[in-house]
């Protein structure tokens, strides 16, 4: 009788472990396509700094070649000055050097427009670029500033927002929103949520990512999950779901993504700094339409 419980125990370890390793392959597979997703916008936002940086560099120098042309115009014109006072004085001078000069002239003229041109077109752009930029920067901190006010009841109490890098992050700590280990969302957190959800239901030219964060102690649970890695990304999704349910937010605008244990804060020697790293960030991104279409003309 035993060996026959022994057995049926057995099997129910084995289809256990077999379970458990299909669902983990699907968390992995998810968990690498949700992060290819937020490297191509980390890529796509430095390529477009990068090409405002190129337009910049050749503005000025741009500017250093029109202005090396003017001084050699300037130039020309005293040596044309100078032939036509020799001319009056020396009859017989030479008709093949006038015209030589003459053409010089010519060249250098054609080739000082050609560049005032370049110079105005280029000019024209940038201040484009410029305008478009400070369009978002306003953009952005007047979105800062509605995320804010619309959470002022839950800061200093694990939620916190601050625009960087072009961003606005709303940085939830775990107490807020889950239990030690867990991913249901306690009442707290949903009702900042619920506020979250109405600003982005508003502004529909913003992205979003809401990446999970944890500390480096190892994840305790049972189940589905088998680290921090899962539980992060489990976060995540289940923060992505709240913020999409019962709104307009088109599902194509925000990603989900895990980052275990890989990004921290704060130490992860002290209990303060492993709180710190227990985390939600959503991450508010404006689109760059209007910088791309700008660059691409």
């Amino acid at each position: 009788m035993k060996k026959v419980s022994f057995l049926v125990m057995l099997c129910i370890l084995i289809f256990t472990s077999c379970v458990t390793s299909k669902k983990y392959k699907e968390l992995e597979s998810k968990y690498n396509r949700l992060r290819n997703n937020y490297e191509n916008l980390d890529v796509k936002s430095q390529e477009q700094t990068n090409k405002l940086v190129q337009l910049s560099d050749d503005i000025s120098k741009l500017n250093k070649e029109l202005d090396a042309a003017k001084e050699q115009n300037r130039i020309l014109k005293k040596q044309y000055d100078d032939l036509q006072t020799m001319q009056t004085n020396l009859s017989n001078a030479s008709q093949k050097e006038m015209q030589d000069l003459l053409k010089k002239i010519q060249q250098s003229e054609e080739s000082l427009q050609q560049k005032e041109d370049e110079l105005r077109e280029k000019n024209k752009k940038y201040m484009e670029l410029q305008a478009a930029m400070e369009k978002q920067a306003e953009a952005l901190a007047m979105l800062k500033k509605k995320v804010a006010d619309a959470l002022i009841g839950f800061e200093g109490k694990g939620l916190s927002v601050v625009q960087k890098n072009g961003k606005v992050y709303v940085s939830v700590d775990e107490k807020l929103l889950f239990k030690s280990g867990k991913w249901d969302i306690e009442k707290p957190g949903l009702e900042a949520l619920a506020e979250v959800s109405k600003i982005l239901e508003q502004n529909a030219d913003i992205n979003i990512v809401v990446e999970g964060h944890t500390d480096n102690v190892k994840y305790q649970g049972t189940g589905a999950l088998s680290d921090n890695w899962d539980l992060s990304v489990k976060r995540a999704t289940t923060v992505v779901r709240t913020l999409l349910k019962n709104t307009t937010i088109d599902p194509k605008r925000i990603t989900a993504a895990g980052r275990g244990e890989f990004i921290p804060l704060d130490t992860n020697e002290t209990n303060e700094g492993r709180q710190k790293n227990r985390r939600t960030e959503i991450i508010l991104t404006p689109k760059f339409d209007e910088l791309l279409d700008i660059l691409n003309q």
